[in-house]
């Protein structure tokens, strides 16, 4: 298998929708044996651990869910990210990076993402990279059709589908 990268987007309105949105998709992903990883912007930890404590989930995926770095962590240069995505990739097969921040951010760390994975490509190619970028909605209203023509799918909480399965009428403008 080459190497597989699908990119994702999810739009929130609030801190507390974007951790709400997200635990569906990070349990579903735990019970899979799937790690994930965080480039955040925002603290979303005591909103974590406040969502966790108040829904009926195993204990133990409690623990995982909470073992995940909910802080936000500033990596925007390409060093930082070449330090994270080695230490992401690091004896995992598939990796899940969740990205959250303004749409300039966003799309800085994801440019550094495809930079370092030009320069790995040979380490890298049974990997399957998935890397979700949440957008915070009252940011960027206006450029809904780039955010998504730059995705795969879309994912919200009910799941990860076809952007065009969420968005009647959607067509993709750019590829």
């Amino acid at each position: 298998m080459e190497n597989n990268k699908q990119k994702i987007c999810s739009f929130y309105v609030s801190d507390w929708h974007l951790t709400a949105m997200l635990l569906p998709f990070i349990e579903e992903q735990i019970h899979k044996g799937e790690n994930i990883n965080t480039i955040l912007e925002k603290n979303i930890t005591e909103n974590m651990k406040e969502l966790l404590s108040r829904i009926k989930i195993e204990e133990d995926i409690k623990q995982q869910i909470m073992a995940i770095e909910w802080k936000n962590k500033n990596l925007i240069k390409y060093s930082e990210i070449r330090k994270f995505m080695e230490k992401a990739i690091k004896n995992q097969k598939n990796i899940t990076i969740l990205i959250e921040g303004n749409k300039d951010r966003i799309e800085y760390i994801n440019r550094n993402i495809d930079k370092w994975m030009e320069k790995q490509a040979k380490k890298i190619k049974r990997k399957e990279i998935r890397i979700i970028n949440c957008y915070e909605v009252n940011e960027f209203n206006k450029n809904l059709q780039e955010v998504l023509d730059m995705h795969d799918k879309i994912l919200n909480t009910s799941g990860i589908h076809n952007i065009e399965d969420v968005y009647a009428g959607y067509t993709k403008l750019r590829a």
